[in-house]
């Protein structure tokens, strides 16, 4: 596979209109579901990189029931350090995502999330390196870094300073969905002589699709298609429809 199909599904709140239903096809009348879109590719792994934990179990029952085999990724922020609830904290915020590998880093993810958003939430879940490091084993984890949001993004085209603790061997994900400043995170992140593997994140099935996918964030955002400020949205890229095009 040249590039990873890195799905994401309704569990994210806000962020994907692709659901985990367990259904033969698409039609035109309910929300899509990722797997009839496995199915279409003939693809026999599901890399999902959700935002919330809450849709691990479906995805499990439904890979287990239709032989497919889940990666299941958390995507959350991890700052310098998570009991510092103030303003100034925000500037260290980056992305990681942390694929189990087994039944143990499972239960290794629960007790991630559950840190961050019992003790680290603020505006939204957090943990921090030291957190991270704590609970880690690369026997059972996988630390992975997405395209958009990274330390590496943050750094370097926000007003951010993130000092992440790279205690272990990751990997980079990197994409090109015609936005134009990819190029620029491309270039750094071979600078930086980092493991990089090529991906596609997948938020909608069809470029026909964006309008709803957009129209959907500005309803979780309470904001207006005529002013949506949703970073990302110029590109109608983040579709499956996009990959098959770049992969079949």
């Amino acid at each position: 596979m040249n590039c990873i199909p890195l799905f994401k599904s309704h569990f994210s709140f806000g962020r994907s209109i692709l659901t985990l239903e367990n259904k033969e096809e698409n039609t035109d009348n309910f929300a899509d579901s990722i797997f009839p879109l496995l199915k279409k590719a003939d693809l026999k792994e599901l890399y999902l990189a959700d935002d919330h934990f809450s849709g691990f179990l479906q995805a499990n029952k439904n890979c287990a029931d239709l032989k497919i085999k889940l990666n299941y990724g958390l995507r959350l922020t991890v700052c310098d350090d998570n009991q510092e609830k103030n303003e100034e904290s925000l500037i260290t915020n980056s992305k990681v995502i942390v694929f189990a590998k087994n039944l143990r880093g499972y239960k290794r993810l629960v007790k991630l999330y559950t840190n961050a958003s019992v003790n680290g939430f603020y505006y939204e879940p957090r943990t921090d390196w030291k957190r991270l490091k704590k609970i880690w084993s690369d026997n059972d984890l996988l630390m992975t870094f997405p395209f958009y949001d990274s330390y590496v993004f943050n750094n370097l085209l926000t007003n951010k300073v993130c000092c992440p603790d790279l205690f272990t061997e990751a990997f980079y994900f990197e994409e090109d969905n015609d936005l134009p400043f990819d190029h620029l995170v491309s270039d750094r992140l071979r600078s930086l002589n980092v493991n990089i593997l090529k991906s596609k994140s997948i938020y909608y099935s069809t470029k026909k699709d964006f309008p709803a996918y957009l129209t959907f964030r500005c309803i979780n955002k309470r904001t207006s298609l005529s002013k949506p400020n949703i970073d990302h949205m110029s590109s109608d890229e983040f579709c499956f429809e996009s990959w098959e095009q770049a992969n079949g």
